[in-house]
């Protein structure tokens, strides 16, 4: 399985901590790819520091665990689009350029999408129920 989580699931992780980072060191544990591109990390770091108010230091610490978990690509030009929000656009490029078989996401102009060529677009909860029936993760949060 590839997995590409949206700026959002990272943004969780720094914020709430506990459900999203246990998705994605489930999803680790679990020996599923995890992909991930240079306009997330990018967006991500904007997000930490621009608007939640966050210190340089820890958006540089989540940027660099990201890149120590996943698998870097970098999607060049195509006809994938989301017309709905367009700064959403790089986001659905890069889980396609992934390969990815799930984009994980709690942003409803990419949900919208789902499914997309292939690509299954879910939320946070639907990732986790998935998880869950996998026997990756306790039923128990």
């Amino acid at each position: 399985m590839r997995v590409f989580f949206d700026t959002n699931v990272y943004v969780a992780e720094a914020l709430v901590g506990a459900g999203a980072a246990e998705m994605v060191t489930a999803t680790e544990d679990a020996g599923w790819r995890i992909c991930a591109s240079t306009y997330l990390l990018d967006e991500l770091e904007r997000v930490l520091t621009e608007q939640l108010g966050f210190s340089q230091r820890l958006s540089m610490l989540t940027r660099q665990r990201i890149i120590r978990r996943a698998a870097l690509v970098e999607p060049g030009a195509s006809r994938h689009a989301v017309a709905g929000d367009p700064a959403d656009t790089p986001i659905l490029r890069a889980a396609i350029t992934a390969g990815a078989d799930y984009l994980v996401t709690n942003d409803r102009h990419l949900l919208d999408l789902h499914p997309y060529e292939g690509l299954r677009i879910i939320s946070m909860t639907d990732y986790r129920l998935i998880l869950v029936n996998e026997g990756v993760l306790p039923t128990n949060p």
